[in-house]
């Protein structure tokens, strides 16, 4: 009996056809990959080019130029000053403006506390200001305005029209030895003046001159009689409520006063004009 054995010969080689196959599909995706990588790059440098000449256009288009600068919350200072602190003499385009920079420059000036500015497309710049609000003016060898949070910002002007209290009792010495000492000294004066100004015990007008003594305390100065009024550090508003009551008797009696003494809530001395 007879055995044979057949063998196909393209047994062999299917796997290496097979090889082949993956091989070219392979090389396929990656040529695919390759060619969608250069389409994306080629259209976002197209975008790249008509968005730069678009810009440029933009920045050359007479459309963006500032052409209208509004001004808000300014009392004090004049619109003028305000413009030319900006320094928007050429009215740049509105797209390359930098509001920093302008805001930086406002804020320099000292008589602004806060600025704030905005653009309103397509050619206008808003800039609303905050004023420093002076309630005193502080006496050294020059006279300074003082703020309500008792910073000194800005020495007087000979043309200034003012009508504030005088502060005195401190010395340009003084305020660079012992700066936390001087400090606490203006605070406690620009309480007694909001106090004052709260409890309506008399028109703060009436005050013509706050001294700082850093051992007895506030002694205010009133403007029409020139009565002097000391205060002591504490109880502003306990004080001026019982100073009302006496006020109101030196009036109605007729009284000429050189001075008064609260530093004692417990005993107020008055002193009068001797006959």
């Amino acid at each position: 009996m007879e055995e044979r054995v057949t063998i196909k010969k393209e047994n062999f080689f299917r796997p290496q056809r097979k090889r082949e196959e993956r091989g070219g599909e392979r090389f396929q995706e990656i040529l695919k990959k390759a060619i969608r990588w250069t389409f994306q790059l080629l259209l976002l440098s197209l975008l790249f080019f008509v968005g730069h000449r678009v810009y440029i256009y933009l920045l050359e288009d007479s459309f963006f130029q500032v052409r209208e600068v509004e001004v808000e919350g300014n009392q004090k200072i004049s619109r003028e000053t305000i413009l030319s602190l900006t320094e928007l003499e050429e009215m740049p385009n509105l797209l390359t403006l930098r509001l920093k920079e302008v805001v930086k420059r406002l804020d320099s000036y000292p008589w602004i506390e806060q600025v704030e500015a905005r653009k309103v497309f397509p050619n206008k710049i808003v800039i609303h200001i905050e004023e420093r609000k002076p309630i005193a003016i502080l006496q050294l060898e020059e006279l300074y305005y003082v703020d309500t949070r008792g910073v000194i910002f800005s020495p007087v002007g000979g043309q200034d029209r003012y009508n504030y209290p005088f502060l005195t009792g401190l010395t340009r010495q003084a305020l660079g030895k012992d700066p936390v000492e001087a400090k606490h000294l203006i605070k406690k004066a620009l309480e007694f003046l909001r106090i004052v100004e709260k409890e309506k015990v008399f028109p703060s007008e009436e005050i013509s001159e706050v001294h700082m003594e850093k051992t007895f305390g506030i002694q205010y100065f009133t403007k029409s009689e020139g009565v002097d009024v000391s205060m002591g550090w504490e109880d502003f508003e306990e004080k001026l409520r019982r100073l009302s009551i006496i006020w109101s008797d030196i009036r109605e009696r007729g009284l000429s006063v050189v001075s008064i003494d609260c530093s004692d809530l417990k005993r107020i001395v008055v002193k009068r004009f001797s006959s």
